[in-house]
């Protein structure tokens, strides 16, 4: 999508600003409406305290269309994916200050990885 620099926001997301290990990645890009920021940043943090699993939210900063904000939410399998749909990574209430949102799902490819080789054959 672009070089951009995300700021990490601890008061909106339940686990650390680096995202656990995990086989796969669900990647949330939220665009919303100008100048509805504090509402969307509201809304999350209202509901932040009930998230079950790790949720990571970012800010963009720069380099790029603003506002823009991305959710990290690790999984270890596809099923945790699927089970994941019941609890949406956006509360109730924000569809009107969002313009856009797309989710994307990231798979670990290990031969892809920097520091990570082949899995071992016995």
């Amino acid at each position: 999508m672009g070089n951009a620099v995300y700021e990490y926001l601890p008061g909106l997301s339940r686990g650390t600003g680096e995202p656990r290990p995990t086989a796969r990645l669900e990647f949330t890009t939220v665009d919303l409406v100008p100048g509805s920021e504090k509402a969307f940043e509201a809304a999350l943090g209202a509901g932040q305290s009930t998230r079950q699993g790790e949720t990571l939210w970012y800010r963009m900063a720069a380099g790029g269309v603003a506002p823009r904000y991305v959710c990290l939410r690790p999984r270890p399998s596809l099923s945790a994916v699927l089970e994941g749909r019941s609890e949406p990574a956006l509360p109730d209430g924000v569809n009107r200050l969002v313009a856009r949102t797309t989710v994307e799902i990231l798979t670990l490819r290990p031969t892809l990885s920097l520091g990570l080789g082949s899995p071992a054959r016995e």
